[in-house]
């Protein structure tokens, strides 16, 4: 998935239709063709790679309503701090090690789904009430579609949090992905 957002970049609203999308790419293609654009040719070409990446997406519902959920689920970043007294020192060790192992699943979390996966689970194994952990597990299994073992971590989450809002935002577009 490209830094910028798809929307941003062929200048639409997330509302578009089909149409719009179509439009608002043949318009790009010729803005930033090579061609109209000869003193700054290495430039074009990137800007016209960019617009062809998103359009690709948006204009393929399945891909479209992932990219979507990618969006408006966007991933945990850092854990909520937990507070350990003196006699809890067992607590507090295996808690820093699922903290670690959250840590590493965040950084693989863009380039290596699988990975980041056996990350966040080792931080739920260390951690079974790690609610960011489940958040993340969720997001990376929808990614790699696996849509009924991301919802019963979702599940496992909002039983930890229920309170938590992203959980069910995530629940309720995971429903949309699925249709």
């Amino acid at each position: 998935m490209s830094e910028q957002n798809y929307y941003e970049i062929l200048e639409v609203y997330p509302a578009a239709g089909r149409e719009e999308i179509e439009t608002a790419y043949r318009m790009l293609l010729y803005k930033y063709h090579p061609d109209h654009n000869s003193e700054r040719e290495e430039w074009s070409h990137v800007m016209t790679s960019k617009v062809v990446e998103a359009f690709q997406c948006l204009a393929d519902p399945k891909q479209r309503k992932l990219y979507n959920f990618q969006i408006y689920c966007p991933v945990k970043k850092q854990a909520e701090k937990r507070k350990f007294l003196f006699f809890q020192r067992k607590q507090k060790v295996q808690w820093q090690a699922a903290l670690m192992h959250f840590n590493a699943g965040v950084v693989l979390f863009t380039r290596q789904k699988s990975k980041a996966v056996s990350k966040f689970k080792e931080a739920v194994h260390l951690w079974p009430k790690f609610p960011e952990a489940l958040f993340n597990l969720g997001l990376c299994l929808v990614e790699l579609k696996k849509f009924e073992e991301a919802r019963s971590f979702f599940n496992r989450g909002k039983r930890l949090n229920p309170k938590g809002r992203e959980t069910y935002r995530a629940l309720r577009r995971l429903d949309e992905l699925i249709k």
